[in-house]
């Protein structure tokens, strides 16, 4: 465990984060922005027709995401080091948060919609896998 105090992992980490950060803004605001506004835009606050995000505390969250990402790709590496494991630890990873977010969503939130649901859960699939693909390579930059 004394990886997680090295200057490799920090650099990992400070690096992942905000690649994180832009493939979820992308996706958010490019690539499923109509969908999830259609869906979801009765839940948005809405200030003169824009939503209105709190974005100290979405920022966080996506920090907090990335980062447990970053230790969860990391740990699956010290055990076997080889990208299919980077990835496959990093899917996984991305499901299970994504899942525990949307499936409570549907379990209690009126009208949650199951296309959404499973739309985000997949993403965080991807997301997963795409941390476990730079986390990987930006290990082996930083451990050279």
């Amino acid at each position: 465990m004394q990886y997680f105090l090295t200057s490799t992992f920090f650099k990992v980490a400070i690096l992942s984060i905000p690649v994180f950060i832009i493939l979820d803004l992308l996706w958010l605001s490019v690539v499923a922005r109509g969908i999830y506004f259609k869906q979801l835009g009765y839940l948005a606050a809405v200030e003169n027709n824009r939503i209105a995000f709190n974005l100290p505390v979405g920022l966080l969250v996506q920090v907090i995401i990335a980062f447990g990402l970053v230790v969860f790709i990391s740990l699956g590496v010290l055990i076997q080091n080889t990208l299919g494991a980077a990835l496959s630890v990093g899917a996984f990873a991305g499901f299970v948060l994504y899942c525990t977010y949307d499936l409570t969503n549907l379990s209690f939130v009126k009208d949650y919609p199951l296309p959404i649901t499973l739309i985000d859960i997949g993403w965080g699939t991807l997301q997963g896998f795409l941390a476990g693909l730079y986390v990987f390579y930006l290990t082996k930059a930083f451990s050279s």
